[in-house]
């Protein structure tokens, strides 16, 4: 009985363990959005207070590192 109860212990833990890990998960993406969502608030914001861009600037991207 012993090796029962042993075992269903270890599984309820284990399932406490993946529901906290998906809850932590969640909270992360949602934290990670909510983040990038300021950025691209704040980049709008800039782009369209600040003046144009000089032209030409803007159409390559350096690959170098």
């Amino acid at each position: 009985m012993s090796a029962l109860a042993a075992t269903a212990s270890r599984m309820l833990a284990s399932s406490q363990n993946q529901a906290i890990g998906t809850a932590v998960a969640r909270q992360q993406i949602a934290a990670e959005k909510a983040v990038a969502g300021l950025v691209a608030e704040t980049a709008q914001g800039a782009a369209a207070s600040g003046p144009p861009a000089p032209p030409g600037q803007g159409q390559r991207v350096d690959l170098r590192v």
